[in-house]
Protein backbone atom coordinates (compact mmCIF):
# COMPACT_ATOMS: atom_id res chain seq x y z
CA UNK A 1 0.00 0.00 0.00
CA UNK A 2 0.93 3.65 -0.42
CA UNK A 3 -0.68 6.85 -0.03
CA UNK A 4 0.38 10.49 -1.27
CA UNK A 5 2.19 13.62 -1.09
CA UNK A 6 2.08 16.61 -2.10
CA UNK A 7 2.22 17.08 -6.19
CA UNK A 8 1.93 13.56 -6.21
CA UNK A 9 5.06 12.19 -4.46
CA UNK A 10 4.94 9.16 -2.47
CA UNK A 11 4.36 8.04 1.09
CA UNK A 12 5.73 4.89 1.24
CA UNK A 13 3.39 2.70 3.35
CA UNK A 14 3.28 -1.22 4.52
CA UNK A 15 2.36 -4.33 3.79
CA UNK A 16 0.30 -5.15 6.18
CA UNK A 17 -1.73 -2.59 7.76
CA UNK A 18 -0.57 1.20 8.06
CA UNK A 19 -2.76 4.32 9.09
CA UNK A 20 -1.19 7.99 7.54
CA UNK A 21 -2.70 10.95 8.91
CA UNK A 22 -1.36 13.98 7.28
CA UNK A 23 -1.86 18.29 7.48
CA UNK A 24 -1.09 20.86 5.14
CA UNK A 25 -0.49 24.37 4.43
CA UNK A 26 -0.52 26.35 1.04
CA UNK A 27 -0.98 29.78 -0.92
CA UNK A 28 -2.03 30.22 -4.03
CA UNK A 29 -2.77 33.10 -6.72
CA UNK A 30 -4.03 33.47 -10.46
CA UNK A 31 -3.77 36.69 -12.62
CA UNK A 32 -6.46 36.70 -15.75
CA UNK A 33 -5.08 38.87 -18.72
CA UNK A 34 -9.22 39.78 -19.10
CA UNK A 35 -10.55 39.86 -15.23
CA UNK A 36 -13.78 40.30 -16.90
CA UNK A 37 -14.13 37.28 -19.85
CA UNK A 38 -11.58 34.94 -17.98
CA UNK A 39 -10.94 34.62 -21.91
CA UNK A 40 -7.10 34.95 -23.02
CA UNK A 41 -3.90 34.34 -21.21
CA UNK A 42 -4.21 33.35 -17.14
CA UNK A 43 -1.25 32.10 -14.96
CA UNK A 44 -2.15 30.45 -11.77
CA UNK A 45 0.64 29.36 -8.89
CA UNK A 46 0.66 27.71 -5.59
CA UNK A 47 2.75 26.39 -2.99
CA UNK A 48 2.04 23.88 -0.40
CA UNK A 49 3.85 22.39 2.52
CA UNK A 50 3.00 18.80 4.42
CA UNK A 51 3.61 16.59 7.13
CA UNK A 52 2.58 13.11 8.55
CA UNK A 53 2.80 11.01 11.18
CA UNK A 54 2.87 6.96 9.86
CA UNK A 55 1.98 3.80 11.62
CA UNK A 56 2.42 0.51 10.78
CA UNK A 57 1.91 -2.55 11.80
CA UNK A 58 3.00 -6.26 10.56
CA UNK A 59 1.51 -9.63 10.76
CA UNK A 60 1.65 -10.66 14.72
CA UNK A 61 4.47 -7.54 15.34
CA UNK A 62 3.88 -4.53 17.27
CA UNK A 63 3.55 -0.85 15.63
CA UNK A 64 6.54 1.01 14.07
CA UNK A 65 6.16 4.47 13.84
CA UNK A 66 7.82 7.20 11.59
CA UNK A 67 7.34 10.74 10.36
CA UNK A 68 7.66 12.47 6.78
CA UNK A 69 7.87 16.05 5.49
CA UNK A 70 7.35 17.74 1.89
CA UNK A 71 6.38 20.52 0.14
CA UNK A 72 5.39 21.59 -3.88
CA UNK A 73 5.78 24.78 -5.86
CA UNK A 74 3.11 24.78 -8.98
CA UNK A 75 3.16 27.05 -11.83
CA UNK A 76 0.72 26.80 -14.74
CA UNK A 77 -0.25 28.71 -18.27
CA UNK A 78 -3.50 28.39 -19.87
CA UNK A 79 -5.36 30.04 -22.57
CA UNK A 80 -8.92 30.30 -22.69
CA UNK A 81 -9.91 30.34 -26.28
CA UNK A 82 -14.20 30.87 -26.77
CA UNK A 83 -16.13 28.81 -29.10
CA UNK A 84 -19.30 28.51 -30.69
CA UNK A 85 -22.37 27.58 -27.80
CA UNK A 86 -20.26 29.31 -24.89
CA UNK A 87 -17.62 26.58 -24.65
CA UNK A 88 -14.40 27.40 -24.28
CA UNK A 89 -11.32 25.38 -25.29
CA UNK A 90 -7.90 25.94 -22.75
CA UNK A 91 -4.60 24.41 -23.59
CA UNK A 92 -2.70 24.14 -20.54
CA UNK A 93 0.96 23.78 -19.27
CA UNK A 94 2.07 23.01 -15.69
CA UNK A 95 5.33 22.48 -14.31
CA UNK A 96 5.61 21.14 -10.60
CA UNK A 97 8.71 21.34 -8.61
CA UNK A 98 8.76 19.23 -5.37
CA UNK A 99 10.52 17.50 -2.69
CA UNK A 100 9.48 14.74 0.33
CA UNK A 101 11.41 12.98 2.84
CA UNK A 102 10.51 10.18 5.42
CA UNK A 103 12.30 8.66 8.34
CA UNK A 104 13.59 4.83 7.29
CA UNK A 105 11.16 2.51 9.11
CA UNK A 106 13.32 -0.57 10.89
CA UNK A 107 10.55 -3.16 11.61
CA UNK A 108 11.20 -5.49 14.57
CA UNK A 109 12.27 -8.23 12.57
CA UNK A 110 15.21 -6.36 12.14
CA UNK A 111 13.96 -5.46 8.10
CA UNK A 112 14.80 -1.83 6.95
CA UNK A 113 12.81 0.06 4.55
CA UNK A 114 14.52 3.72 3.21
CA UNK A 115 15.27 5.80 0.42
CA UNK A 116 11.41 6.59 -0.23
CA UNK A 117 12.71 10.40 -0.56
CA UNK A 118 11.58 11.78 -3.66
CA UNK A 119 12.31 15.19 -5.14
CA UNK A 120 12.33 16.40 -9.01
CA UNK A 121 10.27 17.93 -11.52
CA UNK A 122 6.21 16.93 -12.47
CA UNK A 123 5.37 18.04 -15.58
CA UNK A 124 1.24 18.79 -17.48
CA UNK A 125 0.06 19.32 -20.64
CA UNK A 126 -3.57 19.26 -21.16
CA UNK A 127 -6.83 20.39 -22.83
CA UNK A 128 -9.73 20.91 -21.36
CA UNK A 129 -13.32 22.08 -23.12
CA UNK A 130 -16.02 23.96 -20.51
CA UNK A 131 -19.01 25.53 -20.57
CA UNK A 132 -20.59 28.16 -18.08
CA UNK A 133 -24.17 28.28 -17.43
CA UNK A 134 -26.24 31.70 -15.89
CA UNK A 135 -28.25 30.13 -13.58
CA UNK A 136 -31.34 32.23 -11.61
CA UNK A 137 -30.24 35.22 -9.87
CA UNK A 138 -26.96 35.62 -11.29
CA UNK A 139 -25.31 32.86 -10.19
CA UNK A 140 -23.35 30.08 -12.38
CA UNK A 141 -22.76 26.53 -13.07
CA UNK A 142 -19.56 25.39 -15.01
CA UNK A 143 -19.19 22.01 -16.76
CA UNK A 144 -15.99 20.42 -18.09
CA UNK A 145 -14.06 17.86 -19.35
CA UNK A 146 -9.87 17.58 -19.48
CA UNK A 147 -7.58 15.29 -20.55
CA UNK A 148 -3.90 15.45 -19.51
CA UNK A 149 -0.60 13.82 -19.59
CA UNK A 150 1.78 13.68 -16.68
CA UNK A 151 5.35 13.43 -16.94
CA UNK A 152 7.18 12.44 -14.12
CA UNK A 153 11.25 12.88 -13.55
CA UNK A 154 11.59 12.28 -9.89
CA UNK A 155 14.18 10.01 -7.46
CA UNK A 156 11.64 7.89 -5.86
CA UNK A 157 13.01 4.65 -5.18
CA UNK A 158 12.11 2.21 -2.22
CA UNK A 159 15.06 0.21 -0.25
CA UNK A 160 14.54 -3.12 1.61
CA UNK A 161 17.61 -4.28 3.54
CA UNK A 162 19.99 -2.03 0.97
CA UNK A 163 17.95 -3.81 -2.57
CA UNK A 164 16.51 -1.13 -4.17
CA UNK A 165 12.74 -1.87 -5.85
CA UNK A 166 12.85 0.46 -8.49
CA UNK A 167 10.91 3.69 -9.04
CA UNK A 168 7.21 3.80 -7.13
CA UNK A 169 5.66 5.84 -10.34
CA UNK A 170 5.41 5.29 -14.23
CA UNK A 171 7.34 8.00 -15.78
CA UNK A 172 4.11 9.05 -18.04
CA UNK A 173 0.55 9.01 -16.71
CA UNK A 174 -2.77 9.69 -18.90
CA UNK A 175 -5.92 11.32 -17.03
CA UNK A 176 -9.48 12.03 -18.21
CA UNK A 177 -11.31 14.21 -15.41
CA UNK A 178 -15.08 15.26 -15.51
CA UNK A 179 -16.18 18.27 -13.21
CA UNK A 180 -18.65 20.59 -12.44
CA UNK A 181 -18.31 24.19 -10.21
CA UNK A 182 -21.42 25.62 -9.27
CA UNK A 183 -22.33 28.98 -7.12
CA UNK A 184 -24.26 28.10 -4.34
CA UNK A 185 -24.84 32.24 -3.11
CA UNK A 186 -23.03 34.68 -0.39
CA UNK A 187 -19.57 33.35 -2.10
CA UNK A 188 -20.55 30.20 -1.38
CA UNK A 189 -19.09 27.43 -4.26
CA UNK A 190 -19.60 23.75 -4.55
CA UNK A 191 -17.61 21.52 -6.65
CA UNK A 192 -16.95 17.95 -7.64
CA UNK A 193 -14.44 15.94 -9.64
CA UNK A 194 -14.19 12.22 -11.15
CA UNK A 195 -10.94 11.33 -12.68
CA UNK A 196 -9.04 7.90 -13.56
CA UNK A 197 -5.58 8.02 -14.79
CA UNK A 198 -3.60 5.32 -16.43
CA UNK A 199 0.11 4.25 -17.26
CA UNK A 200 3.02 1.68 -17.46
CA UNK A 201 3.54 -0.84 -14.83
CA UNK A 202 -0.43 -1.49 -14.27
CA UNK A 203 -0.95 1.42 -13.28
CA UNK A 204 -4.30 2.80 -12.36
CA UNK A 205 -6.04 5.72 -10.36
CA UNK A 206 -9.52 6.56 -9.62
CA UNK A 207 -10.88 9.42 -7.69
CA UNK A 208 -14.32 10.89 -6.78
CA UNK A 209 -13.52 14.40 -5.15
CA UNK A 210 -16.44 16.91 -3.82
CA UNK A 211 -16.02 20.12 -1.94
CA UNK A 212 -17.33 23.43 -0.22
CA UNK A 213 -15.32 26.80 -1.01
CA UNK A 214 -16.29 30.31 0.75
CA UNK A 215 -14.48 32.97 -0.73
CA UNK A 216 -13.83 36.38 0.56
Amino acid sequence: MHAHGPGGVAVIGCIAECDVEGYSVGAYATWYQNEESRSGVYADTWMQYGWFNNNVEGDELPTVKYYAHGWAVSSEVDYALPRRGDWVVVPQGQLISVDYREDSLNEPNGTQVDGANSSGVITRLGLRLQRTVQRSAGKKAQFYVAANWWHTNTSSTVSFNELPKGSLYPANRYQVKLGVNRDLGKRWMAWSTVSGAWGAQSYHEYIVRPGVKYAW
